[in-house]
C-alpha cells in the first residue's frame, strides 16, 4: 500500500511538472521581445530541479514561430527565458530575458510571471513592470488569462 501511495505521488508530481511545463510554453508563445531575436534558436535555460526541468527539457526542438527551443540547464548568457524555482536565486539581470518562476510571490525583483499553484489548479501571475524592465511584452489574451497582474 505504500508502495502505492509513493507512486500515485510521483505520478501527480509528474503531472503537475508536464502542466507547468506547457503553461510556460504558452506563456512563452504569447510573449514578444523588443527588437529583432538574436538567432533562430529561442534559448530556455532552466535549472529549477526535479520534474520541472524534465518536463521543460521535453520542449527542446519544439517550434515556436520561426524559432525552435533549445533547453539548457543552468542560468548563463544568451537566455531568452530563464525558469526558475521559487528557492534559487535570482538569475543575474539580463536585457531581453522573461524569467518566470516557479512558486515565487510577485514583485520579486527578477521574475515577470510566477506559476503557481491554487488548489489543484495551476494558475499564474504577472508583473507587467519587471516584463517591461526587460523588454518583453504580453498579449491581452495572456493578460486576461492571469490570475493578477501587477
Amino acid at each position: 500500500m505504500l508502495l502505492a501511495a509513493t507512486a500515485s505521488a510521483a505520478r501527480a508530481q509528474v503531472d503537475e511538472a508536464r502542466l507547468k511545463a506547457a503553461f510556460v510554453y504558452n506563456i512563452v508563445a504569447f510573449s514578444s521581445w523588443n527588437g529583432a531575436p538574436s538567432d533562430a534558436r529561442l534559448h530556455v535555460c532552466t535549472a529549477t530541479g526535479g520534474p520541472l526541468d524534465a518536463e521543460l527539457a521535453r520542449l527542446g526542438g519544439r517550434q515556436l514561430g520561426q524559432r525552435r527551443i533549445d533547453v539548457r540547464r543552468g542560468f548563463g548568457a544568451g537566455c531568452d527565458v530563464v525558469v526558475r524555482g521559487a528557492r534559487d536565486l535570482a538569475p543575474p539581470a539580463s536585457p531581453s530575458t522573461l524569467v518566470i518562476c516557479d512558486g515565487c510571490a510577485l514583485p520579486d525583483g527578477s521574475s515577470a510571471v510566477s506559476l503557481l499553484r491554487e488548489d489543484d489548479r495551476i494558475r499564474f501571475e504577472v508583473d507587467a513592470a519587471a516584463a517591461t524592465r526587460a523588454g518583453i511584452g504580453f498579449s491581452s489574451q495572456l493578460l486576461r488569462l492571469a490570475r493578477r497582474v501587477l
